[in-house]
């Protein structure tokens, strides 16, 4: 990170400060059964594979008497080409401004959810690598837009909240996500869970949906163990859909350059009887060149069944990644 002092204000208090930040991840991935005839595909991986590719802009000012205003931009972006990772959308990871204190922070704009920022304490790679993603789910999102979102810390427990409005003409409810969230880490041992209600705009799919996740994680020295559960509900009145995820993995230090890893993920998806399944293991080993640099490799294996397989053709993958990181 590159923190830049900006200025000073007509008021003494009133300091401000900009940080810059960033993550670029570039390698390689080859994975089999890419398509329905069964062939392989080795590509350069869009947006990371280790950590997204990003740019960050995080400032803060005081206010004084113990309250400051912040804002953060964060944009994603795929180094094999240049091109933003979503098309048309300058800071799709986060747009956020905010006020903070002794009562904990509010936010306003595009950024995580309640949901993503808790499975995070009890997610094996803290979502490292993409294949782990599967436990946030649709219904509870990586990010809401037009979010206005609490958090507030007192000792060991961290409690979140937030309500992001649907925009819908003739309805305050229609579009409208809502959610609540704690976790709580006291020395080597953290846990969570959050609660989220979406309410889709009345031509979706899935009117009503609902996400609940619950997990804990285990740090100490060179050990990382994490276990979590989410369940989900999408609600139309006719055809209900129900999707189950669960998930055990952890990381081990072995020297202060190595570290080795390896997570299992499992889904379950049954709609109207139809049901689908996958199952995914991950292992994973890092070597530290420095604070901000270091090579990693992957490997992974998925099994689809029912509903969820790629094709009626193939029902397995193998992916391995090998490639560098740097953060700035």
């Amino acid at each position: 990170m590159l923190p830049v002092l900006l200025g000073v204000s007509g008021l003494a208090s009133a300091q401000s400060a900009l940080t810059v930040y960033g993550s670029i991840d570039g390698g390689v991935r080859y994975a089999t059964n890419a398509d329905a005839e069964g062939n392989g595909k080795l590509t350069m991986t869009s947006n990371g594979t280790s950590m997204s590719n990003r740019l960050g802009f995080k400032g803060v000012e005081d206010l004084g008497g113990g309250y400051n205003a912040h804002f953060a931009l964060e944009s994603g972006f795929i180094n094999g080409t240049g091109a933003l990772d979503v098309p048309n959308t300058l800071f799709n990871r986060t747009a956020t401004v905010g006020i903070g204190g002794a009562f904990g922070s509010i936010d306003v704009g595009r950024q995580y959810t309640v949901a993503s920022r808790t499975i995070a304490v009890y997610e094996p790679f803290a979502f490292r690598f993409p294949l782990s993603t599967y436990a946030v789910a649709a219904s509870a999102g990586f990010r809401f837009n037009n979010d206005i979102q609490y958090s507030g810390t007192l000792g060991p427990v961290t409690v979140r909240a937030e309500y992001a409005p649907g925009e819908q003409a003739g309805s305050v409810n229609n579009g409208t996500a809502k959610a609540i969230g704690a976790s709580y880490s006291l020395g080597s041992v953290a846990f969570g869970g959050a609660y989220t209600r979406r309410t889709l705009p009345v031509a979706a799919a899935y009117r009503e949906n609902s996400h609940f996740t619950l997990g804990a994680a285990y740090n100490g020295g060179p050990l990382r163990l994490a276990v979590g559960y989410a369940d989900e509900k999408q609600e139309t009145g006719a055809l209900d859909n129900t999707s189950r995820y669960s998930w055990l993995g952890g990381e081990y230090l072995i020297t202060p350059f190595v570290k080795v890893g390896s997570a299992y993920y499992w889904n379950k998806t049954e709609t109207a009887g139809t049901a689908g399944k996958r199952d995914t293991l991950i292992l994973t080993s890092y070597y530290t060149l420095s604070k901000r640099s270091s090579l990693y490799a992957e490997i992974d294996r998925t099994n689809f069944d029912g509903k969820l397989a790629m094709s009626a053709a193939q029902t397995r993958q193998t992916g391995v990644s090998i490639g560098v990181n740097h953060l700035f």
